[in-house]
């Protein structure tokens, strides 16, 4: 089975140029049971937040969070990420399969962002995106993810990095599972 790596982010706005990460969240899918999945999140620390008001006010819980609990700053993710993934198994030679919704267009341009990204993360050309699973000839566009979860039966979307990338495993197994 092919293992990899469901992450989501969220962040202080949409612009990776301008905004910044504020969580983590990754799921790594060896093909064991959905509850038993090795989980990842950590909360990013930056001196000064910059971004746009719509994502700040969205994410006003989280930022509360960091201030109270703290976090890592943008120098320790890559690393802390890196050590995590050698515990679940990754060789470090392997490039990562990402999955998750946008990743490549969205999560992984903030990521390439952070100090060392290419030096300490590996990650594969090709990830793996559930919405073409929940796709419907009659679509105009490929569903988002509100829709691929009410085509799945799996509830409402979290908008919370870890709850959102082991929703993209539930998305991905119930799609695959529905195929064959």
């Amino acid at each position: 089975m092919l293992s990899y790596l469901s992450l989501d982010l969220e962040t202080t706005g949409l612009d990776p140029e301008t905004c910044q990460i504020l969580e983590i969240g990754a799921v790594w899918d060896n093909g064991g049971p959905i509850e038993e999945l090795p989980t990842y999140r950590k909360l990013v620390t930056h001196q000064q937040y910059t971004g746009d008001a719509y994502a700040l006010a969205m994410n006003a819980k989280l930022l509360k969070e960091i201030t109270r609990c703290g976090g890592l700053d943008e120098w320790h993710v890559v690393t802390d990420l890196f050590n995590w993934l050698v515990s679940c198994g990754w060789d470090q030679q392997t490039s990562i399969t990402l999955a998750g919704k946008n990743v490549a267009s969205f999560d992984l341009q903030f990521l390439k962002k952070l100090p060392q990204f290419d030096k300490w993360l590996k990650f594969s050309a090709r990830c793996i995106d559930p919405a073409i699973l929940f796709w419907r000839p009659d679509d105009t566009k490929l569903p988002n993810s509100e829709t691929c979860y009410e085509r799945a039966g799996l509830g409402t979307v979290a908008h919370t990095a870890l709850e959102d990338a082991l929703g993209i495993v539930k998305l991905i197994r119930k799609g695959v599972s529905d195929l064959w």
